[in-house]
């Protein structure tokens, strides 16, 4: 099973590395790559709103139904993307998109929580991202082959190869489930219940909107489009002073209280039970992740590869391979750092050496981003922070994973994934601020002459063909931008050094060494119902109800 997770993993990772790669050039054929950063943070709300909802739907259903529902959403988003004739088609299509890739995103990880104990899932969730080395040039290769020839194949191949490689894990995961059902070994789970299969369908469709807490995930969404669309779009809707930006922002502030009362006073399963649990490591660490990511996003995965386009003239792929230092540190880094806290125990070490370089990666990237640094330069910078995020992201991970009750697992990797994916939205609004607020007065300041400015910064290709010394004064504005972007980042990586701080460190034991703890338990009350497949090595974690069960995986010692 766990090979069958790697190719589905290899896949994600190769659609993802592909369209990073196509996204400024399709954007720049449709004129809108000065406003891509809105779709990106669209796609990030939802992806906000929507991991919590799939991990609760694993539980309630089964892991083979969630990631069959995810796998569909999936291909059926790059059908759409491939036959767009404007943005707003492509625009559909990535809405759909996002329904897909909540789910896959923050099912594997959670499928790894069941097959793994907790000393040794770092490894595993390494050996998990370990195919994206595979991808990481391979994938920009590709790309550039599909911008050359048609442009569209690029989104059309990843239903073909999504529909291959995810087959045999469905396949498995439906098996398993099956045979566990037909063997009476894998109970009924409270969500599936006698009772709530003799309800009226109103009565389901209530039941579940309370299981998976629709009125909080319209609560939360809703609030971040009102908070973060303002900040990309203030100048489109009249500035800051405009009563729609004024109104927005007001109203997301108001949404934003209305969530807190919600999931506080009235939710029945919160989207994160933040108080059922003891430890506030969950929230430290969650936090410290969301910091590093805002930066990643913000300096990364929104203009960065356009900037290296515009100004150094590279193509898409070789732009590609500068930016891939971080993602081959990120990649390979983890391997070595999964086996160390396999022998050593700990975890909290390995996330302030990362907070460390957090603040160090950001602060060289500021020299380095310019147009008269040396590409080595750029690859250095971008190593150094990858080894940022390759030191927190793992251990953090693991670190409340083995914070929670092992009924918790779920909902702690789905606030480990919501916290990544509002920071991705904060990260390309911070982003798209500068690109759209900033730059235009940089321009002016910059290019010299009469000049199209909607034309420079919706076109790569554009841009390049502008007489020298304008071309010139576009560069020195692009550098400008980038720098208050690596001032912002160096600001927000000291914010991460400081958040985890107040992380509680304690010794990773393998839930063997308490075995006989956990039988006791067993026998206390009602337990997780797990039924394992030998054949397949895969833990079926199924349900649900645990109140005397003590977790398996952390001692007290601190550290």
């Amino acid at each position: 099973m766990s090979s069958r997770l790697l190719l589905v993993s290899w896949a994600m990772t190769w659609e993802k590395s592909a369209v990073y790669a196509l996204t400024p050039t399709i954007t720049s054929i449709f004129q809108a790559n000065n406003i891509s950063g809105v779709l990106t943070t669209v796609l990030s709300i939802l992806q906000t709103a929507l991991q919590p909802m799939y991990s609760k739907l694993s539980d309630m259903t089964g892991r083979a139904e969630a990631y069959t529902i995810s796998i569909v959403f999936f291909i059926v988003s790059f059908i759409i993307m491939a036959c767009a004739q404007n943005y707003n088609t492509l625009i559909g299509g990535q809405v759909i998109y996002a329904f897909g890739f909540s789910g896959t995103l923050v099912l594997g990880p959670i499928l790894i929580g069941d097959m793994t104990d907790i000393v040794n899932r770092s490894m595993f969730l390494a050996l998990y991202n370990f195919p994206t080395i595979i991808n990481l040039f391979a994938a920009s290769a590709a790309a550039q082959k599909f911008l050359e020839t048609n442009w569209r194949w690029g989104y059309a191949h990843v239903c073909i190869v999504m529909l291959v490689t995810s087959a045999p894990l469905i396949f498995g995961l439906w098996r398993i489930q099956r045979k566990a059902k037909q063997t009476d070994l894998l109970k009924e789970s409270h969500a599936l219940s006698k009772s709530t299969h003799q309800r009226t369908f109103a009565g389901k469709v209530l039941w579940l909107c309370i299981e998976i807490d629709l009125v909080g995930s319209i609560l939360l969404a809703a609030g971040l489009f009102l908070i973060l669309l303002p900040l990309v779009l203030a100048n489109n809707w009249g500035g800051w002073g405009s009563s729609t930006t004024i109104g927005t922002l007001c109203a997301g502030g108001g949404t934003w209280i209305l969530f807190a009362v919600w999931e506080k006073r009235f939710a029945s399963k919160p989207i994160i039970p933040l108080t059922n649990w003891e430890s506030r490591n969950p929230v430290w660490g969650v936090l410290v992740v969301f910091l590093i990511a805002v930066i990643n996003n913000m300096m990364d995965f929104q203009y960065f590869l356009t900037y290296l386009q515009v100004t150094r003239r590279l193509t898409s792929q070789n732009a590609t391979y500068l930016e891939r230092g971080f993602n081959v540190t990120y990649v390979c880094l983890p391997l070595v750092i999964g086996y160390t806290m396999k022998r050593t125990r700990r975890w909290r070490p390995y996330v302030w050496i990362g907070a460390s370089f957090a603040v160090l990666g950001p602060g060289l990237m500021i020299p380095a981003r310019s147009s008269h640094s040396h590409d080595a330069f750029i690859v250095i910078s971008q190593v150094i922070f990858g080894a940022a995020t390759a030191f927190i992201n793992y251990p953090i991970l693991v670190g409340i994973q083995a914070s929670v009750p092992p009924k918790d697992i779920a909902i702690v990797i789905a606030l480990y994934e919501v916290g990544t994916s509002v920071a991705a939205s904060i990260g390309t609004t911070i982003a798209g601020s500068v690109w759209n607020s900033v730059l235009p007065a940089l321009f002016e300041k910059h290019v010299p002459g009469n000049y199209q400015y909607a034309k420079i910064v919706q076109s790569i290709s554009f841009a390049l063909a502008l007489p020298k010394d304008q071309y010139q004064g576009v560069v020195l504005a692009y550098d400008d931008a980038m720098r208050l972007l690596g001032i912002i980042a160096v600001f927000i990586g000291a914010l991460s050094f400081l958040a985890s701080v107040p992380l509680k460190g304690f010794l990773l034991v393998d839930s063997k060494a308490n075995e006989s703890d956990s039988q006791e338990n067993v026998q206390d009350g009602k337990t997780l119902d797990e039924e394992i497949s030998v054949n397949e090595g895969i833990v079926i974690s199924h349900v649900f109800e645990m109140p005397n069960k003590k977790s398996v995986s952390t001692v007290n010692t601190r550290i």
